[in-house]
């Protein structure tokens, strides 16, 4: 009877209550006559009950394209709507592409991007539109907990026509955000940009189905992070198309960048994916002015940029051991001069060290206490990626490996290596063949002779090559897939390095005490016009500073320290003879906590019924709270405590994991959960959530 009495009152409250779209949505702009510039900006970023899937960065990408936007005087605050994080859901996404629909007319021009995961549905949804009978799918902060969550390519075609702008552009930076079949490969036509290619590019007109094309209404210009069956790399697109809107994509040098221009800027610099681009714009579609700061940088040099305070760190001290045995996995025969691979501390932050196995199979290495990962290789072997595990001061742990035979080498891949502006043959120029994937895995290498050929063996499957020598710019090969007995002719020219002539220089500092960080990775990429592309690091001192030679170019600085958020920059172009200095700040990486049950639900008894607009629940519910870094990766070794309110009330602390609190009270009425998690240095974070429970 209470069971049937809770239906008849979830009933009765759905019919009642209209679903609210997302706080962040802004109502506060009427539609005005004259050209008006509207945008939707989508990040889902965050999904419930699967945190391994989050992409915080698509977070911080999105806040970046709507302040990008605000700098133009083309946007306004109140034309721009974001939605983020756990508000992303369908419900609150359509009401985006509703409130567009109403806000925009025919005198104005539309922007929507959208940042999450994507994934072919595997059917066609009525109507049947596609030749090879699958649609795309964009997934929402639901989509992972309820695989029926999605908005599909059809769908986000029918808001889309109901836009009205003379002008609209649609971003989607996702995997498989191309479509069904091969998109066109735009590298036809500018070859320039890439050092190898194929012969398989397509043409325009026989690209004639796919998600560009469910899209592609009129006056419609399509930017896609990805091709229909490749993905998309987190960080791996948005960086450079907001380099391409800040200015650095205006080819034309009008001024004004245009989203054809933004895509031929940002196309040929997303090396691990190939971009799409879908045009059915007449002329360019306008986004924005012009916004390069030029030489700002150079005016903040000074030392005052930190305050005058060394960064102590302790020095690393190794007193305990990992040892173990590497044999074979098939014959259990131990395999000598394996590699033993240790990263000691923080991934970036701690150090490198290796060791050899001996003819028994036997290795040991000295390791300081903290994180360890470790790695393991050999000859004619697999690598062996070991899990992240923790080692104690003074100890001695064991581990033996097990290495698994990579497959035959039945196939190769050879070729000539050449000057590119002389044609000379290199001579002892580099050959470094990867197999595999990020799981499954082997190297070989060779070098070129006195012609400068080189032939290198291989097994059947996904490679990839790199060529180098010295004095020459690096060239990476694209993803090649070789069958068995097949023999692979790859020549290869390389470029030689432009002198390096200018230097990049800066201070690393705390964003809240503005100290100095001290051995803090700085990892450069540096490129020239035509797409070469040379990688440097360096460390900075107990100053904060960091120096590196570099050629005139565009840079672009990736940062890691232990204990601070991932820090990268957009774009800053070197000048020769010159000197670039690039100051940051890094966040801290303290402990985060999210409330991971309950959520914006129904919840009976303890189950999630279906999501919802607030937090309803019927009965217990038990509280969980997941402790992360900001990166979402679980840091519930470094909570000492969690505490759970309820309404302000202390009613349990708990001291490790699982984080839970069983809230079992009969409070019917408004209520506010709140969890607080601290670390072993006193940080404290916290989250909360408001409830409605009955029962």
């Amino acid at each position: 009877m209470k069971r049937k009495m809770i239906g008849v009152f979830i009933c009765t409250l759905l019919i009642s209550t209209v679903l609210p779209a997302t706080s962040l949505m802004n109502e506060t702009s009427e539609n005005n006559n004259g050209n008006e510039y509207w945008a939707l900006l989508v990040a889902v970023a965050l999904y419930a009950d699967d945190p391994q899937q989050n992409r915080p960065l698509m977070l911080e990408e999105v806040d970046d394209f709507y302040d990008l936007l605000l700098d133009c005087p083309w946007w306004q605050e109140d034309h721009i709507k974001v939605i983020k994080g756990e508000d992303a859901t369908i419900t609150n996404i359509i009401e985006g592409l509703k409130w567009l629909d109403e806000m925009e007319d025919e005198d104005d021009i539309s922007l929507v991007y959208i940042t999450t995961h994507g994934f072919p549905l595997g059917v066609d949804i009525p109507p049947a539109d596609e030749a090879d009978g699958t649609d795309e799918a964009l997934v929402s902060f639901w989509g992972f907990a309820y695989k029926n969550l999605y908005i599909w390519d059809d769908q986000l075609n029918f808001y889309l026509n109901r836009l009205e702008s003379y002008g609209v552009c649609l971003i989607v930076d996702s995997c498989y955000a191309g479509g069904f079949n091969d998109p066109p490969n735009l590298n036809i036509i500018d070859r320039r940009f890439h050092t190898i290619k194929t012969d398989n590019t397509k043409s325009v007109s026989d690209w004639m189905e796919g998600f560009a094309e469910d899209v592609s209404g009129q006056g419609r210009v399509v930017l896609m992070a990805s091709c229909e069956d490749e993905v998309s790399y987190s960080g791996g697109f948005a960086p450079y198309l907001i380099d391409a809107l800040r200015g650095y994509g205006d080819s034309n040098i009008d001024g004004v960048i245009s989203a054809e221009e933004a895509f031929f800027y940002t196309e040929p610099r997303t090396s691990r994916q190939h971009p799409t681009m879908y045009d059915g714009f007449p002329g360019e579609l306008p986004l924005l002015t012009s916004n390069v700061e030029s030489d700002s940088n150079k005016k903040h040099h000074e030392k005052d940029f930190i305050k005058n305070q060394r960064n102590e760190k302790t020095s690393f001290s190794e007193n305990a051991k990992i040892c173990g045995y590497v044999t074979d996995i098939d014959t259990d025969q131990p395999i000598e001069n394996a590699i033993i691979e240790v990263i000691n501390g923080d991934y970036w932050d701690g150090y490198w060290n290796e060791t050899i196995s001996d003819s028994t199979g036997y290795y040991s290495i000295n390791v300081s206490a903290g994180g360890i990962m470790m790695f393991a290789s050999g000859k004619g072997y697999m690598q062996e990626r070991l899990e992240h595990f923790a080692i104690q001061e003074n100890e001695v742990k064991w581990i033996n490996v097990t290495l698994k035979p990579h497959p035959e080498e039945k196939s190769k891949v050879c070729g000539f290596i050449t000057d590119s502006e002389t044609n000379d043959p290199i001579e002892d120029a580099y050959v470094f063949l990867e197999w595999g994937g990020w799981w499954e895995r082997y190297w070989n290498e060779t070098y070129s002779d006195l012609a400068g050929f080189y032939s290198i063996s291989a097994a059947a499957g996904d490679i990839e090559l790199y060529f180098d020598s010295n004095g020459y710019i690096p060239n990476y090969s694209d993803e090649y897939q070789l069958s068995d007995f097949e023999t692979l002719w790859l020549n290869i020219s390389l470029t030689p390095k432009p002198p390096e002539n200018s230097m990049l220089c800066g201070y690393i500092a705390d964003s809240e005490t503005g100290f100095p960080i001290e051995n803090a990775m700085v990892y450069l990429e540096w490129q020239d016009e035509h797409n070469n592309r040379i990688e440097n690091e360096t460390r900075t001192d107990v100053s904060g500073f960091y120096s590196m030679n570099v050629a005139a170019g565009e840079t672009h600085l990736y940062i890691y320290a232990s204990d601070y958020r991932d820090k990268s920059t957009y774009r800053n172009d070197a000048q020769g003879n010159d000197i670039l200095w690039i100051n940051t700040s890094m966040e801290p990486d303290i402990i985060q906590v999210d409330l991971q049950k309950p959520l914006s639900a129904i919840y009976v008894n303890n189950n999630r019924i279906m999501p919802y607009s607030k937090c309803i629940i019927f009965g217990n519910i038990e509280i969980e709270a997941f402790v992360h870094d900001f990166w979402f990766r679980s840091r519930n070794d470094d909570a000492v405590k969690v505490e759970f309110y309820i309404d302000g009330v202390l009613k349990d602390t708990v001291f490790s994991e699982p984080f839970t609190y069983t809230f079992s009270e009969k409070a019917n009425g408004e209520h506010k959960l709140k969890v607080i998690a601290y670390d072993e240095d006193g940080n404290a974070v916290e989250d909360e959530i408001k409830v409605r429970k009955f029962f």
